[in-house]
């Protein structure tokens, strides 16, 4: 079950262990203006992207890309990990469906953790602004990066990946 919205909101929705603490306290840095992360980020050329250690399994992915059209997309799930994923500017729409509403394309990739599905199915569809912030979880078949209405944009964004064994059961 996803959760998004305002950085601050989700936060409150979340039962917060040092895991999360330390993304949200990440993320919370990254929007401010000036920061040192939130410069960084930035500063990214289109398509390019940077992993960044933030403590033991849990890491950054700070990127820059464009939106692109639907059908230039795909679903993906991951098993090990679950995505924070935080729009820092721009905004691009995310699709989400549960993974068993979803036609595997390809196998499991077990070193990048993920699975790649058909994107012919109807599913729900999230605005991400500037600011917002959209944890999926294992079961959260998504596809990012789809362009809203209008021109394509360029974006800036950072996916917190937070290993599942911490953190459930």
């Amino acid at each position: 079950m996803a959760l998004f919205g305002k950085l601050q909101d989700v936060k409150k929705q979340i039962i917060i262990n040092d895991s999360f603490n330390m993304a949200f306290k990440y993320l919370e840095e990254t929007f401010q203006s000036g920061s040192d992360i939130n410069k960084r980020i930035l500063s990214l050329d289109i398509d390019q992207y940077e992993k960044v250690e933030l403590s033991g399994e849990i890491f950054a992915i700070e990127q820059s890309y464009n939106t692109k059209l639907r059908k230039d997309s795909f679903f993906e799930s991951h098993i090990k990990y679950i995505d924070m994923q935080f729009i820092l500017k721009g905004q691009e729409i995310i699709e989400i469906a549960n993974i068993e509403d979803l036609q595997q394309s390809s196998l499991y990739d077990q070193e990048n953790d993920y699975s790649k599905y058909d994107t012919n199915i109807e599913s729900s569809k999230i605005l991400l602004k500037e600011g917002d912030v959209a944890i999926l979880f294992p079961d959260d078949g998504h596809m990012p990066a789809i362009r809203n209405k209008g021109s394509f944009e360029q974006i800036f964004k950072t996916v917190v990946k937070l290993p599942i064994s911490p953190i459930c059961c």
